[in-house]
């Protein structure tokens, strides 16, 4: 199982959407080391740093810096991560614009452009007028941008004949505009935990949407010659159920990140000391935290942290449990050789994947383990998303 086809079959934009993986993949693990670095509030407005449309280094610049920001003063350690940051998560703006630009030009058949267009042009100015404005815009700014997936979702289950994805850059376009509300309400609202982890989740949603693009742009199909249309359902269903698994423990990670609660359990395989310890799951998944306080390192007393570490460890080895089954599944039971190749590539992220996560307990938490933590979760959920799209493209082949 050749996981890209022959360039003779590829779509055009094929290049530039894997192109704009490898981007994800660095905003993603920038994105992780700003966090881990505690550097989200390196650069306390948006979108300028300090006013700076890099970040201040000249002396008088730091001096003019400190004045209008006392209570957060310029460290160089933390301003650089996060304008980086914020650099390369417009270049993958400019990439998901170009891809867009591409599905028009290349298109095969009749799609409702000027509707598209329109609705993305309606969300580019509400996001400019956001930024410039303030809070007052950003409930219609929100709204835009619900409208536009609504209306996309609509189309793309009218689907046509061409093989020349349009809908999906649309999407991918106006969810990495959401992505970037999402980056300033993390500095306006000063890291609140449900911004961040929603941040997050919706970096990786964008970066499984590029995968995914991808993928359809190779188009390339399984060739499995399914026994039955029942295997198929139950095959399928399998499949979903993974990415929803992998999916939910990713945003149990993404919740334990965002209010510190990595260093809760230091110990293996005991939390504090003790299998069962002491917990507050209540305020733990409180998602109805004031907004207000500075968020930086946390506001949570130690048992819900605890809580949150743990729910994320008893996750991991649900997590854990069920992609074994597959695997299982995957090879033994359906035992066709594209199953059992990708079931290898499943286990082997997985086995990475836990092998980093025992890691950052045993050496306590160093960054490059937990920013290789982060992205390792990020390729496990490309397995899922891999699995998915080569099941769902190969029903038309039963016979």
């Amino acid at each position: 199982m050749a996981l890209f086809n022959s360039a003779v079959n590829r779509l055009p934009g094929f290049k530039l959407a894997l192109a704009g993986c490898l981007c994800a993949v660095v905003v993603i693990g920038l994105g992780a080391f700003t966090r881990l670095a505690d550097a989200g509030l390196g650069c306390p407005d948006w979108p300028t740093c300090y006013g700076h449309a890099f970040w201040p280094t000249t002396a008088s610049d730091v001096e003019r810096a400190n004045q209008a920001f006392p209570d957060m003063p310029v460290e160089h350690d933390k301003t650089w991560p996060e304008m980086v940051h914020r650099y390369f998560a417009q270049a993958l703006g400019y990439i998901a614009i170009a891809l867009l630009v591409i599905a028009v030009v290349r298109r095969r058949e009749p799609q409702p452009i000027k509707l598209v267009s329109g609705l993305l042009a309606i969300n580019v100015l509400m996001a400019v007028v956001t930024a410039i404005v303030g809070t007052v815009m950003e409930p219609y700014a929100v709204g835009s941008v619900v409208v536009t997936m609504w209306v996309l979702a609509y189309l793309g289950l009218k689907r046509g004949k061409s093989k020349q994805p349009f809908k999906l850059p649309a999407f991918i376009l106006v969810f990495i505009i959401l992505q970037g509300l999402f980056g300033m309400w993390t500095v306006t609202l000063k890291l609140w935990p449900q911004v961040v982890t929603m941040h997050l989740l919706g970096g990786f949603s964008v970066f499984s949407l590029l995968w995914l693009l991808t993928l359809r742009l190779n188009n390339q199909h399984w060739k499995v010659p399914f026994l039955s249309w029942k295997q198929l359902q139950a095959f399928k269903k399998l499949a979903v159920l993974g990415l929803i698994v992998v999916s939910c423990q990713i945003a149990l990670g993404g919740w334990t990140t965002s209010n510190y609660a990595a260093l809760a359990c230091p110990d293996l395989p005991t939390c504090q000391g003790q299998w069962l310890p002491q917990m507050a799951f209540a305020p733990a998944f409180d998602i109805t935290q004031s907004i207000g306080p500075n968020y930086l390192g946390g506001v949570m007393d130690n048992e819900a942290r605890i809580a949150i570490h743990f729910s994320h460890r008893i996750g991991a080895i649900v997590t854990t449990l069920f992609l074994l089954a597959m695997v299982y599944v995957l090879s033994r039971k359906i035992a066709i050789p594209e199953c059992k190749k990708i079931s290898l590539v499943i286990l082997a992220v997985l086995v990475l994947q836990v092998c980093l996560g025992l890691g950052n307990i045993v050496f306590n938490f160093p960054v490059y383990i937990a920013v290789a933590h982060n992205l390792v979760g990020a390729l496990l959920l490309l397995t899922m998303v891999t699995l998915n799209h080569r099941v769902f493209t190969a029903e038309k082949l039963v016979t």
